[in-house]
């Protein structure tokens, strides 16, 4: 690894309100069109094929997709700018894992779990939802890519859990 190049990792928790279920949990996380649109900035998105220039076989649970983000780069849309990236999206057993390659060399894997909340409060449910990130890119980049996910992730669960709340039992 290049000395201008660094790594970040963070993790977001929100508890599920009561009544939702791992099961419907799942359900959203199966749907990679919704998980796609929680992106604050999503603009569109494409499936793409497996890679074959890889030398090991494609997981089947993976699906590939490139997704373009219309970002403000300055306040008031003084700047904006198009950015296009490669998603991948792993099903598992209870979550997702994304893996972001974008450009200027910027990793991204996120792993998005729900896990039995061992200590809820008043009016939390029995599932948390926990993001682990990880973020690999120039050290000229890693502020901007790290404050846009650390000021948009509570919209984003927010969004979730209410896809999660309208899922049918």
């Amino acid at each position: 690894m290049s000395f201008l190049n660094t790594t970040a990792a963070f993790s977001h928790r929100t508890p599920l309100p009561p009544g939702a279920t791992l099961e419907k949990a799942l359900k959203v996380f199966r749907n990679h069109d919704t998980l796609i649109r929680l992106d604050p900035e999503f603009a569109s998105y494409e499936t793409l094929p497996a890679p074959t220039d890889s030398s090991t076989p494609p997981n089947p649970a993976t699906k590939h997709y490139k997704v373009t983000d219309h970002m403000q780069t300055l306040p008031a849309g003084l700047w904006d700018t198009t950015v296009s990236f490669h998603a991948d999206i792993t099903d598992l057993d209870n979550g997702v894992e994304w893996l972001i390659r974008a450009p200027l060399g910027l990793t991204q894997r996120s792993l998005w779990t729900v896990t039995r909340n061992e200590e809820p409060k008043d009016g939390e449910g029995e599932w948390i939802l926990i993001e682990d990130v990880e973020i690999k890119c120039s050290r000229l980049l890693i502020g901007t890519v790290k404050g846009k996910s650390e000021e948009s992730w509570r919209g984003v669960h927010e969004k979730f859990l209410e896809h999660v709340l309208s899922v049918e039992a």
